[in-house]
């Protein structure tokens, strides 16, 4: 992951629940420890100008950090494909009971749904379980690409990487370095 990617935050603006759980990238910093988004000012602010929804966005910062570990939790359970503690379930259900969905039927006959109160972390948590629990729920993967460690949803049954850039550099890695004196 390059400092440019992590100025510019490309995988950011799509899911509100990857939103938050990517706010880490695993062996990105100096040194290649982890890169916090919520712990610089700057990054934080980038973050919340490009998150996929405004309420999400607004939450205090501690906040932000609880409902992040409860997402991140239940995401790595997801991808690991383990299932959710006791605690961990309890806890997102209580939350998104908070959140509740209204179906109804637009002019045009399609049905849609419509938020009935609930803050951005009840809508966070219920759309956590929708990922942890529902259909989509074999294609949470988390990235293993070196410097990266993100949280995404496949696209293929074979996607390892959450992006190209990914899956080159953890190619890279595998090769066995160049002998000196060699030439391809």
């Amino acid at each position: 992951m390059t400092i440019r990617d992590l100025q510019e935050m490309p995988w950011i603006g799509e899911d509100l629940v990857l939103d938050l759980a990517n706010t880490v990238v695993v062996g990105a910093g100096p040194g290649r420890g982890d890169v916090d988004f919520l712990a610089d000012r700057e990054l934080t602010r980038r973050w919340r100008a490009r998150a996929a929804d405004r309420r999400l966005a607004a939450l205090s910062l501690e906040e932000l950090e609880r409902l992040r570990g409860l997402v991140r939790d239940a995401l790595d359970a997801t991808a690991g494909q383990r299932p959710l503690t006791d605690s961990l379930r309890s806890r997102l259900n209580e939350l998104a009971s908070s959140a509740p969905v209204v179906f109804r039927i637009t002019g045009d006959g399609l049905l849609a749904q419509q938020e009935q109160g609930g803050g951005a972390d009840a809508v966070v948590a219920r759309e956590t379980l929708v990922l942890a629990a529902g259909p989509d729920r074999q294609r949470v993967r988390r990235c293993h690409a070196p410097s990266c460690g993100m949280f995404f949803l496949a696209r293929r049954r074979d996607q390892a990487w959450c992006s190209l850039g990914c899956g080159n550099r953890a190619r890279s890695t595998r090769r066995p370095p160049r002998e000196a004196g060699t030439h391809s």
